[in-house]
């Protein structure tokens, strides 16, 4: 009887790992090909099959490349678990904020990931896009608030050779329109990095 019972188990056992990895591999396959729908159906049955924060990290990978950035941030969560993966998964959260224009949680994020690996060019470049985002966002919401506000009846008169408020915040968005620019190309290359690198870094296999 229990040897019935063993055989029984080691047979689920293999058809859960046979099926988990054929799973993976399936959604290794789509997400190379960018089908990032299609690869998060299969990591969400492979994870289904066989839960784990590895498997947790490739599902909430593809959901927020097919789109589904909420989702896709909850299920790194749990990725998160994992040592290993909360360095990426922070990073992939991270710029799925900021793709987002959540400046404060993709800011959290990249930080949180700095703090494990302090040398992560992405990471850091990514957190320097975050911050002057933010910083351009509030300075044009003040913009916004002062025009509304309309001018004072009464004005101190300027001196000539000292920069108005006005130029210098022309000033402090033109610097930071500059770094947006210098940085445009490489912030789509690590807002997608998740799309290019993390394939290969997917455990297939047995």
């Amino acid at each position: 009887m229990i040897a019935v019972l063993l055989l029984a188990w080691n047979l689920a056992q293999l058809w859960r790992d046979t099926n988990s990895h054929a799973a993976t591999a399936h959604g290794v396959k789509a997400f190379q090909k960018q089908k990032y729908s299609d690869a998060a159906a299969s990591f969400a049955m492979a994870n289904k099959i066989a839960p784990t924060p590895q498997r947790a990290f490739n599902l909430g990978t593809a959901q927020i490349a097919a789109g589904n950035r909420e989702q896709g941030s909850s299920t790194l969560a749990r990725a998160m678990e994992n040592p290993g993966l909360r360095a990426d998964a922070l990073f992939n959260r991270g710029n799925s904020a900021l793709a987002a224009n959540a400046f404060d949680y993709a800011i959290h994020d990249y930080v949180e990931a700095l703090k494990l690996h302090p040398k992560d060019p992405g990471a850091k470049r990514n957190l320097e896009i975050a911050l002057a985002k933010k910083r351009a966002m509030q300075r044009q919401s003040s913009g916004s608030r002062n025009n509304q506000q309309g001018s004072s009846p009464r004005q101190q008169p300027q001196n000539p050779q000292q920069p108005t408020r006005d130029q210098k915040q022309r000033s402090d968005q033109e610097n930071v329109d500059a770094l947006l620019r210098s940085v445009q190309q490489q912030e789509q290359e690590e807002l997608l990095r998740m799309h290019k690198a993390k394939p290969e870094r997917l455990h297939v296999g047995w």
